[in-house]
């Protein structure tokens, strides 16, 4: 089965590149497009299969909506496997439409998160997790993640959460969680999105590395081992979309390959990094990356 398992969001990413941003009521022409499936998890895997060279599996909900067929066909041409838990669902998966405005490197995204779609834990599902040595959950389908996530964690299996933000689920993931890779906006109660703050309340539950990641500022981290901030490198963005997914995925590979921790944020952050030279998720897989030394 799969070295690596990625369960959360699959989406159908939409996303057009523009110098600025459009004026209200207006009409532009777009001067690049990416089509393509997307969502935290989902860009993990990609990420990984790239890196990796190997067929992870996402464990997601997709249905039997002709978008579906879109994302779960794009899905296995970058080398995922989707395990979709919802294969008879007649809901729509969710669309992401996005502006890239390339002149300042921001994009702005309105979509629907799946909030909407039951995604029931299925224990007969847990084939995937057969020969894992990773397994990355985003929060998103909370039951899915959370079953996941506990057989990952009774099996001795790394089980690393991108928290994007708080949702109520976090309080049942966080206990069975070796690795958070948070984004600044994380902010559990009590902690006002303050760094400190935020390490403390984690490694309270049992979290026993964690990182912030801020975009092109350094990034703190702390581990069992002591604590430190990596400053990441700087280049010529274009578009950030999916810059933190990409990091998680590049993450799990180098984590997996044998890296230690802080040298695994470091490779998966050149590798994010430079994947914001390019539009869309998926133009840097293309281009020579720089290797992590």
């Amino acid at each position: 089965m799969a070295t690596a398992v990625f369960a959360g969001l699959a989406t159908l990413d939409i996303a057009y590149a523009v110098p600025s941003y459009p004026a209200e009521d207006s009409k532009t022409q777009a001067t690049g497009q990416f089509l393509g499936a997307g969502g935290p998890a989902a860009n993990a895997a990609v990420t990984y299969a790239h890196l990796s060279g190997r067929t992870p599996a996402l464990v997601t909900a997709l249905g039997a909506h002709p978008l579906a067929r879109l994302i779960r066909d794009d899905l296995t041409s970058c080398g995922v496997t989707p395990h979709d838990v919802t294969p008879s669902g007649t809901h729509s998966p969710p669309v992401s439409s996005i502006v890239v405005a390339t002149g300042a490197a921001t994009r702005t995204i309105v979509s629907m998160d799946g909030a909407e779609i039951s995604a029931r834990f299925d224990p007969t599902r847990l084939g995937a997790l057969d020969r894992a040595r990773i397994l990355l959950v985003d929060g998103h389908h909370p039951e899915l993640a959370v079953g996941f996530a506990a057989a990952a964690h009774r099996a001795g299996i790394p089980v690393v959460l991108d928290a994007g933000r708080w949702r109520p689920v976090h309080p049942d993931l966080l206990p069975l969680t070796t690795v958070a890779i948070c984004s600044a906006a994380f902010a559990p109660p009590g902690t006002g999105g303050d760094p400190d703050a935020v390490f403390d309340h984690l490694r309270r539950r049992g979290v026993r590395y964690a990182a912030i990641s801020r975009g092109a500022a350094p990034m703190p981290f702390r581990a069992p081992d002591g604590a430190g901030r990596l400053v990441m490198p700087q280049v010529d963005a274009m578009d950030t979309l999916g810059a933190g997914d990409i990091l998680h995925g590049a993450f799990c590979h180098y984590f997996v390959a044998g890296q230690q921790f802080p040298e695994a944020l470091r490779s998966a952050a050149t590798v994010a990094s430079a994947s914001c030279r390019y539009l869309g998720t998926r133009e840097w897989m293309r281009h020579r990356i720089p290797q992590p030394r």
